[in-house]
């Protein structure tokens, strides 16, 4: 006899929401990636992807998906084919390069629970951190 996974679902849903910041933050992540891939393959990077994130915030593989589509009116798989790479901006936020210190800075503060960066050296790594407090 087999066991079965079973994910028991969170009752408090007032950070749910994250759980979808998160999704689109690793998407845009792996963006290179899964727009060279395979439909395949994209459907395998994004179901792992999912996976970890649910079990993260204690929630089903298929309510982030239902999240997910209520706020972006697409699944994840097409949304992230659909994006384009713009260097000169992060989620809204103007960048002065490629905007790494924005990347990095949302990154950390999402490693962080939210914590806000206070960097002296790098405004963009700050601007990234606060754009993912800011739920973007």
């Amino acid at each position: 006899m087999r066991a079965q996974e079973f994910i028991l679902e969170n009752m408090d849903h007032s950070k749910d929401g994250q759980a979808v910041s998160e999704l689109r933050a690793a998407l845009l992540a792996h963006q290179d990636r899964l727009q060279q891939a395979s439909n395949d393959q994209v459907y395998d990077i994004i179901d792992r992807i999912m996976t970890r994130i649910a079990r993260s915030h204690s929630i089903s593989g298929q309510k982030l998906h239902d999240m997910w589509v209520k706020r972006y009116k697409e699944i994840p798989d097409t949304w992230i084919m659909h994006q384009q790479l713009d260097e000169l901006s992060f989620l809204g936020s103007p960048c002065t390069k490629d905007c790494s210190g924005h990347r990095a800075g949302y990154a950390w503060s999402q490693s962080r629970g939210g914590r806000v960066a206070q960097s002296p050296f790098s405004p963009s790594f700050n601007n990234g951190s606060q754009l993912y407090v800011d739920g973007k």
